[in-house]
């Protein structure tokens, strides 16, 4: 009942956060406006939870599946998500979001840190690139990001 009363609970979010993109400026592909990238995340996050749902009510009453949030991992990753956009405010950009990868992929279960670090490391830098020095979304910089920025020939 409980598993239930979640991916209920996460459509309804879903649904909501999908009503308040829409209502910024999405733009075009070619001029994207500040709603593009939130409608295609509540799009995407829509999606995925309307399969959850179908999913989770399909479940026979039976099957016990409400152990799935007092485990560390899904508490733990939500955790990082609450706490990555205050750790975007005092940290820059790529060391922010290379210690919420890295903690989300230990708690995912990725045991090696080398693998961890790696991967952190660059979805960091290509996320950066991408959405920095390609889109021109302002993100919080520091010296590293200015670094890869007059790399590119874009800081100033």
């Amino acid at each position: 009942m409980k598993e239930r009363i979640v991916a209920a609970a996460l459509l309804v979010f879903a649904l909501v956060y999908l009503a308040g993109s829409l209502a910024l400026k999405v733009g075009t592909l070619a001029q994207p406006g500040a709603g593009q990238f939130p409608a295609f995340v509540a799009a995407a996050l829509l999606v995925v939870t309307a399969l959850h749902a179908w999913k989770t009510f399909r479940t026979t009453a039976g099957e016990d599946t409400s152990h799935g949030w007092t485990r560390v991992g899904p508490a733990g990753i939500a955790v990082a998500l609450l706490v990555y956009p205050l750790m975007l405010r005092t940290l820059s950009y790529l060391l922010a979001t290379f210690l919420v990868l890295f903690a989300l992929f230990k708690l995912l279960g990725i045991r090696k840190y080398s693998v961890s670090a790696f991967t952190a490391g660059l979805t960091a830098v290509l996320s950066f690139v991408v959405f920095a020095a390609l889109l021109g979304v302002v993100l919080p910089t520091g010296a590293l990001e200015q670094t890869i920025l007059d790399l590119m020939g874009m800081g100033g």
